[in-house]
């Protein structure tokens, strides 16, 4: 059973994560601007700084991992499903909701974050972009 010390945990990590997406959201509109100005040293300084911000991003997930890592293949199940904010149904306890509440609105700013740097991708690479890639 998960207790509600791992889902605080879980919780704690996820508002971290919140924080670094909302400044990758920012670091992107500036990297736009920059793009729009034809800055190119701007345009290195904000893609290394989104960088940096990722790879924070990346750090926290692992960190969500090795706490899934630590726990029965039942627990892990429930606590991963939470942390993706794809968990359908009722959270089993309000410590549990809160985790998904806060996961959910995680990937709400996610897709805010993915569609801006298609934008910028776009204006930036245009057909060498990697979202023109992808599609083919």
């Amino acid at each position: 059973m998960i207790r509600d010390q791992d889902y605080a945990a879980s919780t704690a990590i996820q508002r971290k994560m919140y924080t670094s997406l909302n400044e990758v959201i920012e670091l992107t509109d500036e990297l736009s601007q920059a793009v729009s100005r034809q800055d190119q040293v701007s345009v290195r300084m904000f893609l290394s700084m989104r960088l940096e911000e990722i790879q924070r991003l990346t750090s926290y997930q692992a960190m969500l991992n090795r706490q899934c890592a630590q726990l029965s293949p039942e627990d892990a199940k429930l606590l991963t499903q939470l942390n993706s904010g794809l968990f359908s149904g009722q959270a089993p306890t309000p410590a549990a909701q809160a985790l998904l509440k806060q996961a959910q609105r995680n990937r709400t700013v996610l897709e805010r974050v993915r569609q801006a740097d298609q934008a910028v991708s776009s204006r930036l690479g245009g057909s060498h972009s990697f979202y023109s890639k992808k599609r083919k």
